[in-house]
């Protein structure tokens, strides 16, 4: 178990040696979700935290719906709906709106992540995917509800969402992507409910860091990229 100035130091090396390479990841959410959208021929795109729009605006889909009540940064015009992801679903949870395509990237505290992601199903088409980001943490000082000063990430714990529904749902497939602070994808399927020693939401990062690929079925880029062939 590393102290929290060791994790500090080790993030801070990670983000120099990005930068020196000029990039982050090879390849990011959006390229991800735009494989999906080709490979599934989809139209309708649903964003739920849109932040800066830096997502949004690289999604190759005829339709986008973007949604952020603007509580971090200004509101760009990618979004339509400029209210909170609660707020939202109550507004279409009578009304038959279904999208091809959802990416949750809303407030990553795990009880938000939970009910978006559920909500989210509600919403789906048959054959339509939801796309999760920041479930694969690599240390857990930007997992954490508040992040130490002078962190940048912060991917916040909704990594105990997605653990809490790979132990209940046996209806769908679920598989976090190795790229980009961990890219989830669930889709109708099936799989193999974990367990779990005590409720997901009481969690701490270690047990993730001792048992991340069963806990997020993590795969890597190439395993997406066979499993999802154009």
């Amino acid at each position: 178990m590393k102290t929290e100035e060791q994790e500090i130091l080790e993030y801070h090396t990670w983000r120099n040696s990005c930068k020196q390479r000029g990039y982050f990841w090879e390849v990011e959410r959006f390229s991800i979700i735009n494989h999906l959208i080709k490979k599934f021929n989809y139209v309708n795109y649903l964003e739920i935290g849109v932040n800066d729009g830096s997502c949004i605006r690289e999604i190759e889909a005829a339709h986008k719906d973007g949604v952020d009540p603007g509580l971090e940064v200004a509101i760009p015009p990618e979004v339509n709906y400029p209210i909170t992801s609660d707020q939202f679903f109550d507004l279409i949870k009578d009304h038959d709106i279904k999208y091809d395509i959802i990416f949750i990237d809303g407030l990553h505290h795990d009880y938000q992540v939970y009910k978006d992601i559920n909500k989210a199903l509600k919403h789906i088409t048959e054959n339509g995917t939801i796309v999760c980001h920041d479930m694969n943490p690599q240390w857990e000082i930007v997992q954490r509800k508040q992040v130490p000063q002078g962190v940048g990430a912060w991917n916040g714990d909704c990594w105990k969402a997605w653990s809490k529904l790979r132990s209940e749902l046996n209806d769908y497939s679920m598989e976090v992507v190795d790229t980009d602070h961990g890219v989830g994808i669930i889709r109708t399927g099936n799989q193999h409910c974990i367990s779990l020693p005590r409720n997901a939401f009481d969690l701490d990062f270690w047990y993730l860091s001792d048992n991340r690929k069963e806990v997020l079925n993590l795969i890597s880029l190439d395993e997406f990229y066979d499993k999802y062939k154009l």
